[in-house]
């Protein structure tokens, strides 16, 4: 019996000595708390004075032993500040309060984290009902308060400071810093990824705007979000919200804001940004196409001429084996790039990025080669994002996001990711081969192309000589010919003279067309159409006549920089490169020439008259008048244009 006695306060004594006894509202100096001591109460030692906020020794994790000093509401288990969220502990390790401050360590002494250097010793520490965890000396003033260092959250009677910064977590596992952050402006609350925004709290259309004044604070309360400015006297900026007691604001592990109330132990969320969730930046990994959104999260893919990346990895790869630098930032990324090595992967249409809507393009005015060059000279560029019709160029910087399809038909921007060629200790699958596919092609068509070419050239220059020498004979035997037999001289592929000899509507009215004027001015119509040959008889499309004279008026640009390069003309002609837009103020002296052409016409037509009624009425129907004017071509002829050949 004594035996069963002695063993049972054994055990009442081993519990006592382990399980912590937990504390409200303050504990001292000489203080010591881990999870095994307090593992009866999930780690929590300390308690706000209602009961609403705990301090714990937490692992939020199940796979994981990562243990934090955190600040939770203690009726939803939500986390609201850790401490060491960088230097976790193993279930062993410690906290400790001592006149110095908070240390935080594994049983082996090593520390992971602690509060900076102390003005004076610490009395005591104190966990408010507003869940402030606060270091007070022995005339209980503040040394060190955790709201002064936000993590991912606010709550209710916090203020986050502009310039201040909420980062996210990694995950709702690991509390580590992730790679998204939050952070007060001037005058918004931006969101922010390795730099680049990709939100703001004005675009929401709960926003509203008070006043112009500098923000100075945000903080949350019982009726929604506050920017403060004027020494917190004059609200900026508010989001009006539901009645609500308690409510965080928080920067999910996502890379979303969002603001949540709570009823007892049920959450609720009030208010998101951004809502799209294809506008955070990592939604989909790296270059993968985010298409939308349902409950169930994301609908990812990749774009065209990309594949899934590993399974380790996230996002997408180019499928034809080439690989995407890093930024050179990375300590992983050699820096010294030999720009030959360096080739642009486009990205398909109606492809849009984050980061555009919130930046500003590092050039104006520049061809697509110069936008690339710009890139590939700066190795911290991993992509562009090029505008068609100003020249405009925009660079991806330091990491590469996730792509979004646009929901709307715009064939004026265009994405272009940077790729390396292949490397060999990163090959595997027989993808070395099939980097060396293209090179091969190229060394076998490129002849072959050469030579095509110059047979196409010879043949058109044999028949041009051909074409002329007919043409001096017919002339030389005027009397024999007809007036009809004009309309054999004609340039395939321009329009038809108007009929009765009437105007032209870039020419007088001699009928003498300035052609380079006449397509100007198709183009501003949009009429492209009236350019080609009616006997092709519909064979020629709209948009195929408008890539010709597209490109043609981009070459002519009276500004040397505008006109595009031979490899950008090829590629525009081919459909590989998109097609520019030509600027009609660096066209108008088309008209000067147009005009000049057109008055020298008129004078040259009544030098000429005599040449054109060589061809007698004889030929003609009887009733033609002796005074007509000289028979009216069905196509204009080569002898009445001029311009540019």
């Amino acid at each position: 019996m004594g035996t069963l006695l002695l063993f049972l306060f054994s055990s009442f004594l081993f519990h006592v000595l382990v399980s912590g006894v937990t504390y409200t509202e303050l504990i001292f100096p000489n203080f010591t708390a881990s999870s095994f001591k307090f593992v009866d109460n999930a780690g929590a030692f300390l308690f706000s004075r209602n009961g609403t906020f705990k301090a714990a020794i937490f692992n939020p994790g199940v796979q994981k032993a990562h243990y934090y000093l955190c600040v939770m509401h203690a009726e939803s288990g939500t986390i609201i500040w850790s401490a060491n969220r960088d230097g976790p502990i193993s279930s062993s390790g410690k906290m400790t309060l001592t006149a110095i401050g908070i240390t935080i360590a594994e049983l082996n002494g090593n520390d992971k984290w602690s509060t900076p250097p102390l003005r004076s010793s610490v009395n005591a520490l104190l966990l408010t009902e507003v869940g402030n965890l606060v270091l007070l000396d022995q005339f209980n003033h503040s040394l060190w308060e955790s709201f002064h260092y936000p993590t991912d959250t606010i709550v209710m009677g916090q203020h986050l400071l502009k310039d201040a910064i909420l980062s996210s977590a990694v995950s709702d596992d690991d509390l580590s810093t992730g790679d998204y952050k939050l952070t007060v402006s001037d005058s918004d609350v931006l969101l922010q990824w390795f730099g680049n925004t990709y939100w703001k709290l004005s675009m929401d259309a709960r926003s509203y705007r008070n006043s112009n004044y500098i923000n100075e604070y945000m903080e949350i309360n019982g009726t929604g979000l506050f920017l403060f400015g004027r020494n917190g006297s004059a609200v900026v900026t508010q989001v009006t919200l539901p009645p609500s007691n308690f409510r965080i604001a928080q920067l999910d592990a996502s890379g979303q804001f969002m603001i949540s109330s709570f009823l007892g132990t049920v959450r609720k969320q009030e208010f998101a940004g951004p809502i799209d969730g294809c506008r955070i930046p990592f939604i989909c990994g790296r270059l993968g196409l985010c298409t939308g959104t349902t409950s169930n999260g994301p609908i990812c893919s990749c774009p065209e001429g990309f594949l899934r990346g590993p399974q380790h990895s996230s996002g997408c790869e180019p499928s034809d084996g080439y690989s995407l630098p890093l930024a050179c930032n990375s300590t992983k990324n050699d820096t010294r790039l030999n720009s030959s090595d360096v080739s642009y992967l486009r990205l398909g249409y109606g492809m849009g990025y984050f980061s555009i809507d919130f930046s500003e393009p590092i050039e104006y005015g520049v061809n697509l080669s110069v936008c690339q060059d710009v890139c590939t000279a700066n190795c911290s560029c991993l992509g562009i994002y090029y505008q068609n019709s100003s020249g405009s160029c925009y660079v991806f910087e330091n990491e590469l996001g996730s792509v979004i399809a646009s929901t709307t038909d715009d064939d004026d921007h265009w994405g272009y990711i940077k790729t390396l060629g292949g490397n060999d200790s990163t090959s595997n699958n027989g993808s070395t081969d099939q980097r060396q596919v293209f090179p091969v092609i190229a060394l076998v068509l490129l002849p072959m192309t050469g030579i095509f070419i110059i047979v196409a050239l010879s043949f058109l220059w044999l028949r041009k000589r051909r074409f002329l020498k007919n043409k001096e004979t017919k002339l030389g035997h005027a009397n024999s010919i007809s007036p009809g037999d004009l309309d054999a001289f004609y340039i395939p592929g321009l329009p038809q003279r108007n009929s009765g000899c009437g105007q032209s509507t870039s020419s007088s009215g001699s009928g003498f067309v300035y052609f380079p004027l006449f397509a100007l001015e198709m183009h501003e119509q949009g009429n492209y159409l009236e350019l080609a040959d009616p006997r092709l008889e519909g064979r020629v499309t709209s948009e195929e006549a408008e890539r010709l004279v597209r490109v043609a008026l981009c070459c002519v640009q009276e500004e040397p920089l505008l006109r595009p390069a031979m490899v950008s003309v090829v590629g525009m002609l081919e459909g590989g490169t998109p097609l520019g837009q030509p600027r009609i103020e660096s066209l108008n002296f088309l008209r000067f020439y147009g005009r000049r052409f057109t008055e020298a016409s008129m004078i040259g037509e009544g030098n000429e008259q005599s040449d054109i009624i060589l061809y007698p009425e004889a030929n003609t129907s009887a009733n033609r008048t002796a005074n007509g004017s000289h028979a009216c071509f069905s196509y204009i002829s080569s002898q009445q244009i001029s311009g540019p050949r």
